[in-house]
């Protein structure tokens, strides 16, 4: 049986996207849950509302963003099999990774916000970290046939889950250009120290030269195997910098890249490689979550 498609709505204006990216994915066969959030914290210090009176205003809210909600699904999905169901909950995140099961779905897709300002959101940032799915964040209204999908892998590393992970992101990455007709590159990026470089003590281009070479033998073999060495781009740069860079030349739609899942301080100073390339970045992205060990 084909697993579910989860769609997490938390701004109506933003519903579209992700609505006509599900019903692409679903292919008229898998199903659709749509669950959109909605939240205020109703008390404070000086003022509490009573029980009931505060379930009268979540239900009111709630029947609000259903009404505004329904007639878009139903036009956009029509003979689609979905459902809809509407939350009161402060943490959508936290409702995904313990009152969800998430064996059930193959991803969850979420609208990315993009404007002058911001490149994503709280909540985007959140399930960058923390979802158990893979997250598709859609930058724009439909998928484009015919234009490119970029791999982002990190073929530096010995570590067993990064050759997992790797392999995962060229798998779900070949079967997207396969799906719609659009061509697959992968890209690898050798970290230069831009203080470094600066100084000029470390030069980019002798960092690519036979860089491919000297990958572990695991992760060259990974490539091999794949027929992917003549597409792959290796560059040499800060790699928040250098995967936009690659998908403007390529040309991508999709970038597809992995989440090591950083947290606390460490999370915090440093972020996560798919949340700094966010910034940069304006395709839709397909965030793969850590695999176990």
């Amino acid at each position: 049986m084909d697993k579910k498609i989860l769609v997490i709505i938390d701004s109506i204006a933003d519903a579209k996207t992700s609505i006509l990216h599900a019903k692409q994915k679903a292919k008229g066969v898998k199903h659709i849950d749509i669950v959109a959030f909605s939240y205020e914290d109703t008390n404070s210090i000086l003022y509490s509302i009573p029980p009931d009176e505060a379930l009268a205003i979540q239900d009111k809210e709630l029947a609000k963003v259903r009404n505004a909600l329904s007639p878009l699904i139903s036009d956009h999905l029509d003979a689609s099999s979905y459902t809809l169901q509407t939350l009161w909950h402060e943490n959508p995140v936290q409702w995904l990774a313990n009152e969800l099961d998430t064996s059930d779905y193959e991803m969850v897709i979420k609208t990315r916000h993009i404007d002058e300002q911001t490149q994503f959101t709280e909540l985007d940032w959140q399930l960058i970290r923390f979802s158990p799915l893979p997250l598709y964040l859609a930058a724009d209204n439909k998928w484009r046939n015919n234009t490119n999908v970029l791999a982002a892998l990190d073929l530096g590393s010995e570590k067993a889950t990064k050759y997992r992970l790797n392999e995962a992101i060229i798998k779900a990455g070949l079967a997207y250009a396969s799906d719609y007709d659009s061509e697959f590159y992968a890209c690898y990026t050798v970290h230069v120290s831009p203080f470094l470089r600066d100084l000029g003590i470390v030069f980019s281009d002798e960092q690519v030269i036979n860089a491919f070479e000297k990958l572990p033998v695991a992760q060259r073999a990974l490539i091999e195997a794949h027929d992917l060495k003549d597409k792959l781009e290796i560059k040499a740069g800060v790699v928040e910098q250098v995967i936009p860079s690659i998908a403007a030349k390529l040309n991508a739609d999709l970038v597809i890249m992995g989440s090591v899942g950083n947290t606390g301080i460490k999370g915090h100073l440093i972020g996560n490689t798919a949340e700094k390339v966010m910034k940069l970045l304006k395709t839709d992205i397909l965030v793969l979550p850590p695999l176990g060990v």
